[in-house]
């Protein structure tokens, strides 16, 4: 089992182009789905959140931290070992699976992270900076809102570049799937002929 991560900046198209993964074939999992795993009932790090911020609610805890840097740096130092805690487990269970196959990882914060050695490759999710406004501010956010969440990722270009493979998402969808079958074709082949 091949085991990448997929990352890209915020309203870039990662669920949409993962989800275009899955139907090739891939196995996905999800730095965000292991989030809400650390907030369930009665974990530490719902407690700790609580007592530090009043809520669980993503969009309210959003809301807090993106204007923030203090309090995200203080949520995240709250949220990230728990999270990584969840991510090695699922790493681990892949890497014990002997059978051919893709394990994509959903990892927003990849790099902010330092957590691309933890993969075989990387797979960048890019669109442009329009695009990407445009999708957030369909999502409910106000124009300053989307604005304060783009600064406060790592360009997306600098992703693009640190990536072995990039899927564009700011074109039309069957531009997107081609990149995705490619892109999926290529690093099967890997295992038997490294890229």
């Amino acid at each position: 089992m091949q085991i990448w991560a997929i990352t890209g900046g915020i309203a870039c198209g990662k669920s949409t182009v993962s989800q275009l993964f899955a139907e090739c074939g891939a196995r996905i999992a999800s730095a965000d789905d292991d989030a809400r795993t650390v907030l369930a009932e009665n974990s530490p790090t719902r407690a700790a959140v609580l007592e530090l911020f009043g809520t669980v609610e993503r969009a309210e805890l959003a809301t807090k931290i993106f204007g923030d840097p203090a309090a995200r740096a203080k949520l995240n130092s709250l949220m990230h070992p728990a999270i990584r805690q969840q991510m090695r487990a699922a790493i681990s269970a892949a890497q014990a699976d002997s059978t051919q196959g893709l394990l994509l990882y959903e990892v927003p914060l990849l790099y902010e992270g330092t957590l691309e050695t933890w993969f075989q490759g990387v797979i960048a999710v890019a669109a442009n900076r329009e695009t990407q406004l445009a999708r957030l501010k369909a999502r409910g956010l106000s124009d300053e809102a989307a604005r304060q969440r783009l600064a406060a990722q790592l360009d997306p270009e600098e992703k693009v570049r640190r990536a072995d493979f990039v899927v564009r998402t700011d074109v039309p969808l069957a531009e997107t799937r081609a990149a995705v079958l490619t892109i999926y074709q290529a690093i099967l082949q890997s295992a038997e002929t490294p890229i």
